[in-house]
């Protein structure tokens, strides 16, 4: 077993040193760059896969309960932020500038639906 041992380290010794003009240059940049390609892939696809496996079912009853109230806090909050944009650019209608304006555009409306 010795024997075998040591010659197929030697014939092992001899093909990489054949080969060896063939193998890329480790410390070459592009070599490093496609390293570093290859590895942030696999680290993608195992987070990826590790997620995949801690995500919860998507169609049980409680997940679905808990989608709705987080969808329905999130609209409500766009909703209040819509109407907190809309008074800073909404008239006062109190104002009698408003009022006026408002009585001539029913006016003329109201002139025209009976014409």
């Amino acid at each position: 077993i010795a024997i075998q041992s040591a010659y197929r380290g030697f014939r092992t010794r001899q093909m990489v040193e054949a080969h060896k003009e063939m193998m890329p240059d480790l410390n070459c940049a592009q070599v490093h760059d496609a390293t570093l390609k290859i590895q942030s892939a696999y680290r993608g696809f195992r987070t990826r896969k590790e997620l995949k496996e801690e995500l919860p079912d998507l169609q049980a009853a409680d997940v679905a309960a808990a989608t709705v109230k987080i969808q329905a806090a999130y609209k409500g909050f766009k909703t209040r932020q819509m109407i907190k944009q809309h008074k800073e650019i909404l008239p006062d209608l109190n104002c009698a500038q408003v009022q006026d304006a408002t009585v001539k555009i029913q006016s003329a409306y109201r002139g025209f639906k009976t014409r």
